[in-house]
């Protein structure tokens, strides 16, 4: 049984991400791990002081556990799937801190949070914390734009340079979420020139797992990646984009020399990200 942690602050966006989770694993045997995090911080020094005990316990600790479980039964009752189990944590830590210690205590395979999108003049693709998650917290992790209305993934693109490697195991983390037998992997490696060392590992690696029906594989040369993923996401309808973290920022690689403003589409569609 798999160990998925679902991040929600009770945004629309959370709740978003959440349902999309449950809709595109139901058929699978899980162990959801419903998780809010609570900053101290943000209780002023008033609170803290205040002789009110009652009152402190129900702002600090009560309402955020009751409206958790409220917002299980909620999905209990919507969904009725005897496959899922849902269980609640409360934290109060630093965001990231709290995840990845949720990571290693309850064995967490995955990681489900939503995201805003691109908000304004402001260009932020992925708010704070999704970016925290992204940069420190090592474990698979899926993001889901706000108000991104469900569909089972027909197409999905997977980008990778000359340091990522295809592997067997990072194929499996994938189909894992999206079934071969409904979508077309769309597979782009990207060098920095002609001699591609990595296209017959790929090609063998590819064909452990799926027919020459189930992808389409592009070798793209001299060409930075944020204009490649850009014009492939303008020219194919990609509904589900899978990223491999290395080391070096997932920004920069991504967005580099480049105004964010021109990748919005990257916040528009599922993201998957599994780490190097």
């Amino acid at each position: 049984m798999k160990n998925i942690l679902l991040l929600t602050d009770f945004s629309n966006a959370s709740k978003n991400a959440i349902h999309y989770a449950i809709k595109i694993l139901e058929k699978q045997e899980i162990n959801f791990h419903l998780v809010y995090i609570h900053k101290a911080s943000a209780f002023v020094s008033a609170d803290l002081m205040s002789n009110a005990t009652e009152n402190l316990y129900a702002n600090i600790i009560k309402s955020p556990k009751d409206d958790l479980e409220d917002f299980a039964n909620q999905l209990k009752s919507v969904y009725k799937n005897s496959n899922h189990k849902f269980l609640q944590h409360i934290d109060y830590d630093v965001f990231t801190d709290a995840v990845n210690q949720l990571v290693e205590l309850q064995s967490i395979d995955l990681i489900v949070m939503g995201t805003n999108g691109v908000t304004g003049a402001d260009e932020v693709v992925f708010g704070s914390n999704t970016l925290n998650v992204i940069r420190k917290v090592v474990c698979p992790t899926l993001i889901i734009p706000e108000n991104y209305e469900f569909i089972k993934p027909k197409q999905v693109l997977i980008p990778l340079d000359e340091k990522d490697q295809l592997s067997n195991k990072r194929l499996r983390y994938i189909l894992d979420i999206v079934n071969k037998d409904e979508a077309i992997y769309h597979i782009l490696r990207i060098t920095d020139s002609d001699n591609n060392t990595c296209q017959d590992s790929d090609t063998k690696t590819l064909k452990q797992l799926f027919t020459t029906s189930d992808y389409v594989y592009h070798n793209i040369t001299n060409v930075p990646m944020h204009h490649v993923v850009d014009t492939y996401l303008q020219t194919n309808d990609i509904d589900f984009e899978v990223f491999i973290i290395q080391k070096l920022s997932f920004l920069e690689r991504l967005f580099s020399g480049s105004p964010i403003t021109k990748h919005s589409k990257i916040a528009s569609v599922p993201l998957f990200i599994l780490h190097d």
